[in-house]
């Protein structure tokens, strides 16, 4: 009988073996870790390289890393969270990257939108120029306009997709780029400016202002003097554009640290 014990034991650590195996699988799948071979999540792309790896949420809905081909050549960075059939593209400051729209996009996304927050050329991860690095700090001010490229890039690549570009948040120089792309693009048919400027690295928004067709919120804090004027100014530009003033909240994303203001640009652009 001892030698039908042990044949009964080692079964039974078969068993919870191939278990804990199984368990540790569907776990990494859940995370989003990326797994080798026939595990793997999702095949790339042609339009987009997927780049899935990290288990990064936005509210509830996983948040993939995606990268996409402008016309002038940038592969540009994005996080990626699909929802509705409505999508919103964040365009972060200067010097800036992606990473400072995760909880406004964990808002959307709880609000079912569709959320592509983008890593703007020369910024973040997005340095890439038909295989040569190209910083920020190399632009010229034509290089920062083309930024508009970057967005029209978005907008291809939500629509192969399935989604439609609805809004788009801009904050700083991304304001001004948001602002410029949508006066061309009346597709667009709402806009958030985080303190924008009449003139960012030569991005300027006094004469673009007056061909937008999209419902505008501008949003600019007291104690930055130029984004607070200019906000004011553009906002007697656009037909029926809402100012909303903060107080000692700063420049652009910072405006989100100790205020409600990702809760409020949900909810409007919801309404």
């Amino acid at each position: 009988m001892p030698g039908i014990k042990k044949v009964f034991t080692a079964f039974a650590i078969l068993l919870l073996l191939s278990g804990c195996s199984q368990k540790a699988i569907d776990g990494a799948r859940a995370d989003g870790i990326s797994l080798p071979d026939n595990e793997s999540r999702e095949p790339e792309r042609i339009d987009a390289v997927s780049e899935n790896g990290g288990g990064s949420m936005a509210g509830a809905k996983a948040v993939e890393k995606v990268a996409f081909r402008t016309e002038d050549g940038f592969m540009i960075k994005g996080n990626f969270t699909k929802g509705g059939r409505r999508a919103v593209v964040l365009l972060p400051q200067f010097t800036s990257n992606r990473d400072t729209y995760a909880g406004l996009a964990a808002k959307l996304a709880d609000a079912n939108f569709t959320v592509l927050a983008l890593d703007l050329r020369g910024h973040g991860q997005s340095l890439d120029r038909n295989g040569l690095k190209a910083g920020y700090g190399e632009f010229s001010e034509q290089d920062f306009r083309n930024m508009t490229i970057d967005v029209k890039a978005a907008k291809v690549f939500l629509g192969r997709e399935g989604f439609s570009l609805f809004a788009i948040v801009g904050s700083s120089i991304g304001a001004n780029t948001a602002l410029n792309y949508a006066s061309a693009d009346m597709s667009v048919e709402r806009i958030v400016l985080l303190s924008p400027g009449m003139n960012f690295k030569g991005i300027e928004t006094e004469k673009p202002s007056r061909s937008v067709k999209a419902k505008t919120l501008i949003v600019a804090s007291d104690d930055d003097a130029y984004s607070f004027g200019s906000g004011k100014a553009l906002a007697q530009n656009i037909p029926g554009a809402e100012f909303m003033a903060l107080s000692g909240a700063g420049h652009g994303t910072n405006m989100f640290n100790g205020t409600f203001l990702e809760r409020d640009i949900a909810a409007w652009l919801v309404k």
